[in-house]
């Protein structure tokens, strides 16, 4: 035999042996620290060396075998609480004493020895790192659980899907966890810091749903994947997670404001939303029936109105971020939806295998004739067409490009009122993720957005005697544009410490409302009085330390500068964040957080244009830039039994909020702008509950709010406090999920809300008629009706070979509830004083759909 051969046969020799030794439990190198190097929860206690190591080995879950004649005497030990290793307790315990520690066939056996033993060299640690995937596609998963299950080492991947997990040496069994996805695990030998994508199957199966266990959460956003968001369907006969954030506690609506978010007392324009990173001035369609992100194309959905890490600014009540498909890497596929309403068509798959990836969706109403026929008052309409391209430069580099259009038309018609409503936005993002190594991440954003919105109203005036005096239209037309780069690093710079740190760079340009008062409602802005842009600029840094205190304790301190300039008006804001949770229990924690935001951009909402009457201004020396404060204390119960349950309070105060002014000009004047808006005071406390119960079959959730929110201005109720427009007091919406066979599933969901506040409203001349103008003689001073519906859909799977179908129905507005979503101004006396027309866009409204998923 040669040389060469007999080094080869003795390699393979060398490396079958040392398999042999790490399988059986050997005490090799490779397995010698794996027992001792294994993690766990401490617990306070004193004791003798026996009794404590009794303890250790059921609190580490570890055996360990020892004879008590030689371990006796020694008298009593203290063991603090702590998160620690299995060798560092040991140290503790035997130190002084006469024995050797090894491991045999997975167990810790204590020898007597002749020599006193030694401290253990603690075992060297590695790490792992990489992302969370579905398998095949190559998918990011964010916010995924990691498990080790020999040391029960847990960490939580990032909304882009990076994890980094300290491991010691050694044969590893990692555990993954995400919504939707049956667990999986991972054998994984580390000798060296080691690159692993770990990947999960997208086996179909129904709701799983992940709790974190004895993980203290990280912030305290809301994962819609939690809660139930299959009960409630669109219009289009798909469960509908972004529309979900409607049942959630502390969460109002209102077809006025276009079916926007109104968060905590706050006004529309104080909760932001972001797809991919990038701000969507309205995320909906058909008045908040339908968002614009389809299911099959969302990747995640999370809410922040607890709590706001350092990333965040602009917004006083709450965040959403949503982050949707990169595409499938391996396979084609799409899915096809046809109903009464709508259709629509996604699609996602490789341009290059492995590579490049893309998605594209497209949706559009068609049934105009329907919707009329269901409110003959009323025509809606909308379209939305949504792209992303994804491509791999490397295992370290991704390179991510999307757009989104989209647009919706109101018509609303009653004897001699019209009302005209065009609004929709467009976005284009850039992202870059780079894995700077095993502890570093950094992602790299550039966005461009675009908001625009044309209003129209057409009334009759009456003279004193009741004859129609004079007809007419107020059209006016605004956008607003924004140009934004921003970069986030993070940094785990060890199991307990991570820090995150980042800036943006933001150029944003108004386009004030144009005016054209004429005989007829116009949907062109030709002939509109120009308005001058109103640019602005604003800079901002965060950073931000995670820091684990204890293994019950995490705390989260931050901080936010943002500076800001219109013309020659500068800005400065200093905002300092935190975030703590302590776990009290094995599927509970409390938690607490404190944030100050500030908001540079007003938007101020006639109280009786109805829907999409907002005027959008910077901040200025008079109207200076919104702040808050936020205090929010929590309680939250979640365990592997199907039960789960928060509580929190709050409590906000909010300076500088907008409103028109007493007697102020409603319609965009350039020379006055800022006098016919005034900024106040405002607060807003209450509590809300959140319950749900699982079975096998059936699913529920109940979310209650008790809110108070108020408003104070100078000018305005002779400087007294009035309760906010939609100061609702109290909000209940029940969801309930029926789920008979892998065939059939039905849904149901309750609203139920308090009146709004309604004002009387009296019109003033205006001279060179420019516009008209109100009176704030009477704010608010009647709540409005109650205001309820109910909501049902039934869904029936089948599969037939390589295809799944779903036919789904439903009832909107089932009993028929006669209440009004919205109010206009339907003509006005010759004395000035308005009658308001209460509009009611959908009745009863059925919807019948059909999927192909392909």
């Amino acid at each position: 035999m040669g040389v060469s051969a007999q080094l080869q046969y003795s390699k393979a020799g060398l490396k079958l042996f040392l398999l042999l030794i790490i399988l059986t439990g050997g005490s090799s190198a490779f397995a010698q620290g794996r027992l001792l190097g294994k993690r766990f929860t401490c617990h306070t206690v004193k004791g003798t060396v026996t009794a404590l190591l009794e303890k250790l080995g059921v609190w580490s879950g570890t055996v360990i075998e020892y004879s008590g004649q030689y371990l006796e005497g020694g008298g009593i030990i203290s063991l603090q609480e702590k998160e620690t290793t299995v060798g560092e307790v040991l140290n503790e315990l035997l130190a002084g004493r006469k024995v050797k520690i090894a491991e045999r066939n997975g167990k810790i056996v204590l020898i007597p020895s002749e020599a006193v033993l030694t401290t253990l060299k603690p075992p060297d640690e590695y790490i792992l790192f990489g992302y969370t995937t579905e398998e095949s596609s190559l998918e990011p998963l964010p916010y995924a659980i990691i498990r080790d299950m020999e040391t029960g080492q847990m960490c939580q991947s990032n909304m882009f899907g990076y994890y980094s997990l300290r491991l010691n040496g050694g044969i590893h069994h990692i555990k993954v966890m995400h919504a939707g996805y049956p667990p999986t695990m991972s054998e994984v030998f580390i000798n060296a810091t080691t690159r692993r994508n770990l990947a999960v199957s997208p086996a179909v199966l129904p709701e799983v749903k992940v709790t974190p266990g004895a993980m203290v959460p990280k912030d305290g956003g809301s994962s819609m994947e939690k809660y139930l968001s299959t009960a409630y369907n669109n219009f289009l006969g798909e469960s509908d997670p972004v529309r979900s954030l409607y049942m959630m506690p502390g969460n109002t609506e209102s077809q006025e404001s276009t079916g926007k978010l109104m968060v905590r007392g706050g006004d529309p324009e104080q909760s932001i939303f972001l797809l991919d990173g990038n701000q969507v001035f309205n995320p909906t369609h058909l008045l908040g029936e339908l968002s614009i992100v389809s299911e099959v194309s969302m990747k995640s959905i999370r809410q922040f109105k607890n709590d706001f890490p350092g990333r965040f600014d602009g917004a006083l009540s709450s965040v959403t971020e949503v982050n949707t498909k990169d595409g499938s890497m391996d396979k084609w596929s799409g899915q096809a939806n046809a109903g009464l309403l709508a259709g629509a068509l996604t699609l996602e798959g490789p341009l290059k295998k492995g590579r490049t990836a893309m998605m594209a969706s497209f949706r559009r109403s068609w049934s105009d004739p329907l919707l009329h026929m269901i409110d003959s008052n009323s025509r809606l309409r909308f379209y939305d067409i949504h792209f992303k391209v994804t491509h791999l430069f490397d295992s370290n580099n991704k390179l991510m490009v999307s757009g989104y259009m989209g647009e919706d038309r109101l018509e609303l018609s009653e004897n001699e009122y019209q009302n005209l409503q065009v609004w929709g936005n467009r976005l284009a993002t850039v992202n870059w993720s780079h894995v700077l190594g095993p502890r570093a991440f950094v992602n790299t954003t550039v966005n461009v957005s675009n908001y625009h919105n044309l209003a129209g109203m057409k009334f009759t005036v009456y003279d004193s005697t009741g004859e129609a005096k004079e007809t007419k239209a107020y059209n006016t037309y605004a956008s607003i544009e924004r140009y934004e780069a921003r970069t986030q690093f993070e940094i785990n710079a060890s199991p307990t410490t991570q820090f995150r740190f980042g800036g943006k760079a933001l150029y944003t340009v108004i386009h004030p409302f144009g005016t054209n008062i004429s005989s007829k409602v116009g949907e062109v802005p030709d002939g509109f009085k120009a308005m001058k842009p109103l640019p602005f600029t604003e800079y901002s840094l965060y950073y931000e330390n995670e820091f684990r205190l204890h293994p019950r304790l995490l705390i989260r301190p931050g901080v936010l500068f943002s500076s800001y300039k219109f013309r020659s008006y500068n800005f400065s804001s200093f905002q300092p964040r935190l975030f703590a949770a302590y776990r009290i229990g094995k599927n509970q924690h409390l938690s607490f957080s404190y944030a100050r935001m500030a908001q540079y951009l007003h938007q101020v909402t006639s109280p009786y244009l109805g829907v999409n009457s907002e005027l959008w201004v910077p901040s200025t020396a008079l109207l200076r830039p919104a702040e808050s404060d936020m205090f929010n204390l929590g309680y939250n119960l979640n365990d592997n039994k199907g039960n789960f349950f928060s509580a929190d309070v709050y409590y906000k105060k909010m300076n500088n909020v907008t409103n028109f002014a007493d007697k102020g000009n409603n319609f965009y004047n350039e020379d006055t702008w800022e006098q016919d808006i005034t900024t106040g005071k405002g607060w807003s406390y209450g509590a809300e509950l959140l319950a749900g119960k699982k079975w096998k079959k059936w699913q529920f959730q109940l979310s209650y709010t008790l809110a108070w929110s108020w408003r104070q201005f100078e000018d305005v109720n002779d400087g007294k406090k009035f309760p906010f427009r939609f100061d609702r007091r109290h909000n209940v919406n029940i969801a309930a999920n029926y789920r008979p066979d892998k065939h059939w599933d039905l849904g149901m969901v309750w609203y139920f809300s308090s009146g709004d506040w309604l004002q009387s409203v009296n019109i003033l001349p205006v001279e060179d008629d420019d516009g008209f103008k109100y009176d704030w003689s009477s704010p608010y001073s009647k709540r409005g009706p109650c205001n309820q519906r109910i909501n049902a859909n039934v869904n029936y799977h089948f599969v037939t070979g390589n295809l799944r179908h779903k036919v789904s129905g439903g009832l909107y507005n089932a009993y028929q509830s006669r209440l009004k979503y919205s109010t206009d101004i339907e003509n006005a006396g010759d004395n000035g004083n308005l009658n308001l027309s209460g509009n009611r866009i959908f009745d009863l409204t059925y919807y019948l759909s059909y999927t192909l998923n392909f």
